[in-house]
């Protein structure tokens, strides 16, 4: 039932982006999305972040987008995009984000190794 509003709050978030700067559309839109996110709060549903380095959690978080990173560990946030929706810590809308796959030097030297491994292994079988 009210996952069926998430695209209508997602058009509002465009149209303000897209009007920013104009008052009457600004006034307009910033009472719509007032109202209706009134309305959510009225029904529990409370709205969470995140963080750059936090974990990215199957079913709360979705990855949009991945890069390797030096800075950030494989599986965790690299930059935040979508704030996520919940009710009582039940996911009524995931966060989303640009995650992390480690860092490509790693990556590499892990697919070099696995390579080693299966020459070895078939050499071991011939």
């Amino acid at each position: 039932g009210l996952t069926l509003f998430l695209p209508a709050l997602d058009e509002m978030e465009v149209i303000g982006a897209r009007y920013e700067g104009n008052s009457f559309a600004g006034t307009l839109q910033s009472g719509l999305t007032l109202e209706f996110q009134n309305n959510f709060k009225e029904l529990g549903v409370s709205e969470f972040g995140l963080e750059s380095g936090d974990e990215v959690v199957m079913g709360r978080v979705v990855a949009v987008e991945e890069q390797f990173s030096e800075e950030f560990a494989k599986g965790t946030v690299i930059a935040p995009l979508k704030s996520g929706l919940e009710i009582q810590g039940n996911i009524v809308r995931p966060a989303e984000c640009v995650a992390s796959l480690g860092s490509e030097a790693a990556a590499a030297a892990a697919e070099e190794a696995e390579a080693a491994a299966a020459e070895e292994e078939e050499a071991a079988t011939e």
